[in-house]
């Protein structure tokens, strides 16, 4: 009897990723390992279609991340899922990704669905696409072991053992950690005696055991640990700590030849400690930082948080084929998540001037079937989906404040339903030419940081909004793929109709406005210049095209790269107005911000002897808008990365990467203006620098 090929529940759930009728792609690890980027998140900013920050994820502060897919997921509000193993890694409470619990070297492949075409099996924030990032098992009797060091002094280590307990049991090992003294992110010509480079630590601990007890059962458990510190973020007296703990089981058991029956579960536990900057002058007074004069301010810790929550969830599912009709999958999934957020203000003479609480809890729920209807003497694949969506918020609070005794300030409990169906077809012509189309519904919640958190930075405060309304979208995409010996090519046509769009805007942007914003929150009158909020910013149009392809010119070079054009905007606001003091700046028929126009990748493997690979991968992206206002602008770069494995023997190669091989010297987030499209500059906003030149040089070894 065959033996269960893969126990991971994948992107599609079980399909076979290369016959859905939406654009996909799957990096196999050996591509994965010839990529010359050190982490996770380089690595899939360099796949055509996906955005992220330029800085490097031990850089930047978590809750300024840039992930996006089709212009979906901004830092206002992540809405591509990210799953390891078929479990969700998105934070439960932040939404952001902490790309340091995947170590590079865990990865087995990464399997990529671009667009929301498989939101009815996955439901919430997969309005963007899906990510899923499958992991190495461990193999019995084998020992791996990875070190390297590099620019900024950067020292990383990763190591994994597998046991064969018993014929039907295999427990696997994994530990990793690196160590960086990073870069400093501010400008040279900006740059205060106060600022630092960002040094960050990060640990993973990973235990599992995968349990076969016949050729059509299998079941694995894992426990993970991770933790990770940065400190010196702009300024040398601010950081955060970051905590995970996970347990997670799932497994298949086959019931005939064309059944199964699929299951995941988890459990995790986070907490992020976050340690946060404004800045003063010598008599204690606010003071806002000016960029053509940075040695007037000195920093104070103005904010200590601790946000603790939780999240456990799961999903079964039924899966049978039929003669007529394929892959159908009849499924639920379900997953809660709380929180609890401490949050301690602080004066610029060191006095507690507020400590509030915020805590609440989100519950989703999935009920979905999805089928694959193959017509007779027709090469077509037809596939449809149902699936309906429940979510509801519970027993939020917002900014209790502890010193004077009123706490539990209540958040009224509400409950969404939506009904979210997908078609698509698929028609297989002759000589490996294909075409599909697909529509779709989706939806994306709010984060619960987005509902309940408050905080400052610098000079800015950002307000809860507990009357967030969760994202809806309807899309639709048709494209082709064209598979020959050495050709692969696709392009994709994509439309959204999104609604309730989430932006991140200002409410008022000096400090006479901001006053009554801030009207009973212990922040001191003038200290503010600007208050944020999440707002449902209106109805909006995400479209644009792809073109992706990878030619094996000759038996030793292969090429591959994409072209992604993107246009994106709202449609319609109430909050276009700019600007005013009771409204925030969202104007329509202008791109979205953190959505570059186009991207551009071309990336090339060449086998120069049989022992050594040498690999390249080039990214342009023009200069764009960093918010929606069109206030902050963030700069565009052409950047090459080189990489090299060589093979000493059988159990030992030598790698290298170099990244931004030419220093291309370039904004990540950059000027600021306080009008739109930049006639006026704000000389309160701190410029990043994106990643510079940067080496790496490793040893990889079995035993």
């Amino acid at each position: 009897a065959a033996t269960l090929s893969d126990i991971t529940v994948s992107v599609g759930r079980g399909s076979d990723l290369e016959k859905l009728d939406v654009s996909t792609q799957v990096l196999t690890r050996d591509q994965v390992m010839s990529m010359p980027e050190t982490s996770v998140d380089q690595i899939l900013n360099k796949i055509p279609g996906i955005f992220s920050s330029q800085v490097p994820t031990n850089q930047l502060h978590p809750t300024a991340q840039v992930f996006s897919m089709r212009g979906f997921g901004q830092t206002t509000s992540i809405t591509t899922l990210v799953m390891v193993d078929g479990i969700p890694i998105n934070d439960p409470y932040f939404r952001i990704l902490d790309w340091s619990q995947i170590p590079k070297d865990s990865i087995e492949r990464i399997e990529i669905l671009r667009g929301g075409g498989a939101t009815s099996l996955w439901g919430n924030m997969a309005m963007g696409g899906i990510i899923n990032i499958v992991t190495r098992e461990p193999v019995p009797g084998e020992k791996l072991l990875d070190a390297s060091y590099g620019s900024f002094n950067t020292k990383s280590t990763a190591g994994s053992v597998g046991y064969k307990v018993t014929d039907t049991l295999n427990v696997g090992v994994n530990l990793a950690g690196t160590k960086s003294d990073g870069y400093t992110l501010t400008p040279a010509q900006f740059r205060s005696p106060y600022m630092s480079e960002v040094n960050s630590n990060s640990i993973n601990a990973t235990i599992s055991a995968y349990y076969t007890p016949s050729a059509d059962s299998r079941y694995y458990v894992k426990l993970f640990g991770h933790s990770a510190q940065e400190r010196g973020l702009t300024w040398y007296d601010a950081g955060n700590n970051w905590k995970k703990y996970q347990v997670s089981a799932g497994g298949t058991t086959r019931l005939s030849e064309t059944s199964s029956i699929n299951t995941t579960a988890w459990y995790n536990k986070g907490e992020m400690d976050t340690t946060n900057a404004s800045l003063r002058t010598s008599s204690n007074a606010a003071c806002t930082f000016n960029i053509l004069n940075p040695s007037v301010c000195s920093p104070y810790v103005s904010q200590i948080e601790q946000a603790k929550y939780d999240s456990v969830g799961g999903s079964a599912f039924y899966q049978k084929d039929f003669p007529a009709i394929k892959d159908i999958k009849i499924g639920v999934d379900a997953r809660r998540i709380s929180s609890n957020d401490s949050l301690n203000l602080y004066s610029a003479g060191n006095a507690n001037t507020s400590s509030t609480i915020s805590q609440g809890e989100h519950q989703f729920q999935g009920l979905f079937v999805q089928g694959t209807w193959t017509p007779s003497n027709i090469p077509m694949d037809v596939t449809v989906g149902l699936r309906e969506d429940f979510f509801q918020t519970r027993r939020g609070t917002l900014n209790g404040v502890v010193n004077n005794g009123s706490v539990n300030v209540p958040v009224a409990d509400k409950n969404y339903t939506q009904f979210d169906p997908r078609i698509g077809a698929k028609y297989y012509f002759a000589n490996g030419f294909d075409v599909r189309a697909a529509a779709y519904k989706n939806f994306a919640a709010p984060g619960m940081n987005q509902m309940y958190r408050s905080f400052v930075s610098g000079s800015s405060y950002t307000a809860t909004s507990p009357n967030l309304e969760p994202q809806s979208n309807i899309g639709k995409e048709i494209g082709f793929d064209f598979k020959r010996p050495g050709i692969d090519i696709s392009g994709t046509v994509f439309y959204n109709n999104t609604s309730n769009f989430i932006d991140f805007a200002a409410l008022c942007t000096t400090a006479v406005a901001c006053n009554s914003f801030i009207a009973g929150t212990g922040l001191a009158a003038g200290s503010i210049t600007r208050v944020n909020q999440y707002v449902n910013a209106g109805d909006g149009v995400v479209k644009g095209y792809e073109l992706l392809g990878s030619w094996q010119a000759t038996d030793t070079v292969q090429f591959n790269g994409g072209f992604v054009r993107t246009m994106a905007y709202l449609t319609s606001s109430p909050y276009a107005a700019w600007p005013t003091a009771a409204a925030p700046a969202d104007p329509v028929n202008v791109q979205l911000g953190q959505v570059p126009a186009w991207t551009a990748t071309i990336g090339s493997n060449w086998q120069a002897t049989s022992l050594l690979k040498v690999s390249t991968v080039v990214k342009g992206f023009p200069s764009y808008w960093n918010n929606t206002g069109h206030t902050q602008v963030a700069g565009g770069a052409t950047l090459v990365d080189l990489g090299f494995i060589y093979k000493v023997d059988k159990k030992v190669e030598i790698y290298g990467m170099a990244q931004n091989l030419f220093s291309r010297n370039y904004f990540d987030s950059g000027y600021g203006y306080t009008t739109m499209n930049g006639s006026t500059l704000s000389t309160s906003t701190i410029p990043s620098l994106g990643m510079p030149f940067n080496m790496t040089l490793g040893v990889r070894t079995s035993f």
